[in-house]
């Protein structure tokens, strides 16, 4: 494979798929159909236009905040290590300048949605983010994420494998409203489409053993302190029916497992993001 031009296959996909939360491992099947779905902010003028209101603009805002954490906490990332001489492989320095590029295009899209439900984007300075995910304090277990290639990339698979999971569980919360909803969706596909890219990066480079997607509750590395990103994974039953040897077929718990990302609530979600932050 060219991996020289597998992010922008990654950031392309079927139109049809954006209305499901596709499995990552059922999105890597339509490699070849483009479609400029990363190119967000979207067009949010008609925001109120043929939506019920099952949740409050409140809620929806307290949301919408939510996941902001985890972009600018994306941001900084790709910003800083991009600064750093020779961390980013110089061959792949452009797939990452186009994934921070999809990362502010979604904080300006998440911007505008707070600001269209009359609300107040919640501001995080980058001084307040601590990259090693020591809480503000420095020294954290992700230091070497700033350091070393193989570390960066555990950090970036934490936060893409994490926050399509994040963003998977708050589309169940923005149901009745359709544009939201709608944004949130084709955010949480490109979460999926950076973390199948980051994932191939780590085969590539550093030559770890590691599939495209998740398996059970396994983060694919020994760091302890990725762990939280992969708690829920292991789940088998979807629609309430049990996947493993479906209707007679040969299905493993661990493809079973493979075939889904599970949501996060926002409880666990902030369990990952808040490790990120100085809230004091």
């Amino acid at each position: 494979m060219n991996f020289n031009n597998i992010l922008e296959e990654l950031a392309s996909g079927n139109a049809d798929k954006f209305e499901q939360s596709a499995p990552r491992r059922d999105m890597l099947k339509g490699l070849g159909t483009k479609l400029a779905m990363a190119a967000v902010p979207f067009a949010a003028a008609g925001l109120f236009a043929n939506k019920s209101y099952g949740q409050s603009k409140e809620t929806i805002v307290n949301i919408l905040n939510y996941l902001l954490k985890l972009e600018r906490i994306s941001r900084k990332l790709y910003a800083e290590a991009m600064l750093v001489e020779n961390l980013v492989p110089a061959e792949y320095k452009t797939h990452f300048e186009q994934m921070a590029a999809h990362t502010q295009a979604h904080i300006s899209a998440l911007n505008q949605l707070i600001s269209e439900l009359g609300g107040t984007a919640a501001n995080i300075a980058d001084d307040k983010i601590d990259l090693s995910g020591n809480r503000g304090f420095g020294g954290g277990p992700f230091t070497g994420a700033l350091v070393n290639t193989k570390d960066l990339l555990i950090l970036l698979q934490v936060l893409t494998d994490g926050g399509e999971r994040i963003y998977k569980g708050q589309t169940f919360q923005v149901l009745s409203d359709k544009i939201t909803l709608g944004t949130l969706m084709k955010i949480q596909t490109v979460k999926a489409r950076h973390a199948t890219f980051v994932r191939f990066l780590r085969k590539d480079l550093i030559k770890e053993s590691i599939k495209p997607w998740i398996t059970g509750t396994n983060s694919d590395t020994t760091k302890t302190a990725a762990q939280r990103a992969y708690a829920g994974e292991g789940n088998t039953i979807q629609l309430n029916i049990d996947v493993v040897g479906i209707n007679g077929y040969d299905i493993t718990a661990d493809a079973a497992t493979q075939a889904f990302d599970e949501p996060l609530n926002m409880t666990d979600g902030n369990n990952i993001l808040n490790r990120f932050l100085d809230l004091t």
